[in-house]
């Protein structure tokens, strides 16, 4: 039988906040004390008493950034909690340390932030809770979602139950439709920026590629972003994008999750995105998927991925809609 992981919150990691306000941490191995004073934050340093690697925490306007999550060119992103309250746990984006005064990788910091910010709090997104500058620092603060990312579910020895996946498409698009009234489109759904959390919910974190509805692609200069596995056509030729659009990457990221393979595959980014625009298509998507997926949820997909936008469901009130009929029929 196909189940979530357990709710468990990891509190063992976590500096004590008392030990903080003196500007120490404790050794997790031998329980000695380390100042942090002199220390580089955000770094690993030795415990003096046993030799054990201690990471060294950060604190930016009262978040005490404590846990590396990950990171890349743009920005590196820690586990962190607010000295006012250390029940609440956040993921805290900074920019590079070499690159913190870089004026681009600012201004994308802060644009994120500042839309994340405006869609307000939904249950089916993550929630921006502060930005800004704090002395010579940029940031942004996020609640920090417990769970999974949806593809590492899908990579787990047990498919996913079908109408787990109609589910998690219902609560996306209705995370989208939040995205779309306060007039901007996603434009980066893809397995990696879903979290599922221990309740079985989805939510969507990552803005950085959101854009205003209706925004000329031209103005954005020569380069496409997104990923190639579920970005739609119309991107990929210079047009301009709507809900068809999403509704398209939410076929194809649904279509990953229940077949457990992406819909095309190539080696390069540009055979792939040659794929979604002038790729043999198969008469439907039932042939491609395991036999046991109900053959309405695939005449679903072929709507939802259909290479014309017009073709396509054309909104997400539609698309909830013939979703929600073919998971009170499950």
């Amino acid at each position: 039988m196909w189940k979530l992981f357990s709710k468990r919150k990891d509190v063992s990691d976590r500096p004590k906040i008392e030990l903080l306000s003196s500007n120490c941490v404790e050794c997790p191995s031998c329980s000695s004390m380390t100042s942090i004073i002199d220390a580089q934050p955000l770094t690993l340093s030795k415990c003096g008493t046993c030799g054990e690697s201690i990471f060294i925490p950060y604190n930016i306007k009262g978040f005490w950034l404590y846990k590396p999550l990950g990171g890349g060119g743009m920005g590196s992103v820690y586990k962190a909690f607010h000295e006012k309250n250390a029940d609440l746990d956040f993921a805290v984006k900074i920019l590079p340390r070499d690159k913190k005064s870089e004026q681009r990788l600012i201004d994308a910091l802060i644009r994120e932030a500042s839309v994340g910010r405006a869609f307000g709090r939904h249950p089916h997104l993550a929630y921006v809770m502060d930005y800004g500058k704090y002395e010579d620092e940029y940031f942004s603060a996020m609640e920090f979602c417990e769970g999974k990312r949806l593809d590492m579910l899908i990579e787990e020895p047990a498919p996913i139950p079908q109408k787990y996946v109609l589910l998690w498409g219902l609560q996306i698009l209705s995370a989208e439709q939040r995205i779309f009234d306060c007039g901007f489109l996603f434009k980066d759904l893809k397995p990696q920026n879903i979290i599922i959390d221990a309740d079985g919910n989805a939510k969507l974190i990552d803005y950085g590629l959101c854009e205003e509805v209706g925004k000329d692609p031209r103005l954005g200069g020569d380069s496409v972003e997104g990923s190639p596995l579920y970005m739609p056509p119309e991107r990929i030729v210079g047009m301009k994008e709507n809900m068809p659009g999403e509704i398209y990457s939410l076929g194809m990221v649904m279509f990953h999750a229940l077949a457990r393979k992406t819909y095309y595959t190539a080696t390069g980014a540009y055979d792939l995105a040659h794929k979604h625009i002038a790729g043999i298509r198969i008469a439907s998507v039932s042939s491609r998927m395991p036999a046991h997926i109900n053959p309405s949820i695939s005449e679903l997909l072929d709507k939802m991925i259909a290479r014309n936008p017009s073709e396509r469901i054309q909104n997400y009130k539609d698309a909830a809609a013939q979703i929600k009929r073919i998971y009170n029929k499950l």
